[in-house]
């Protein structure tokens, strides 16, 4: 087992590990670990890449999509993120109604979701495609001023927005 004990960067913000993933995946010496998203704030954890390295992971921070733990002349190993179930909430026209707004804060709060608001977007992520049904009925007072739409990809919280789920 390869025990790995930190992290060495993050090709989404690191041009030179960037162009060196690009490389390593055109020589196909690329492998990955695909760990969830709350598998991504342990601090031990151990996976299987894609090409079958047993890797331990014993690290005092928490892992990000895109992060590099290994790479050197024969090996680069990349952490990526498996994508969830996301529901956003578009809000179309509550802006004349500060309780619909805090409705909608107090209701998506309550569940203790980690959350993104990009613009008049609220996303956060879900267990299944019945949760949107129960967040329409809990909103039922202003669903109509409201957009739902659930698509699976990877949720990254928007910083001082995680929660720890329930």
């Amino acid at each position: 087992m390869l025990t790995i004990t930190s992290i060495i960067g993050n090709i989404f913000h690191d041009k030179e590990l960037m162009d060196k993933f690009k490389q390593m995946e055109s020589q196909k010496r690329c492998e990955r670990i695909k760990i969830s998203r709350l598998e991504l704030e342990r601090g031990r954890i151990r996976k299987t890449t894609d090409l079958g390295t047993d890797v331990g992971l014993v690290l005092d921070s928490r892992l990000y999509h895109g992060d590099v733990i290994l790479s050197d002349r024969e090996k680069f190993i990349l952490v990526e993120q498996l994508p969830e179930k996301v529901i956003s909430i578009k809000i179309k026209s509550l802006n004349d109604n500060p309780v619909g707004l805090l409705t909608l804060g107090h209701i998506v709060g309550n569940r203790h979701k980690p959350i993104v608001i990009n613009n008049d977007v609220l996303s956060f992520p879900i267990q299944a495609d019945s949760e949107a049904d129960v967040f329409k009925k809990l909103l039922s007072g202003i669903v109509a001023n409201l957009e739902f739409d659930v698509e699976e990809q990877i949720f990254q919280p928007q910083h001082g927005m995680y929660m720890h789920e329930h």
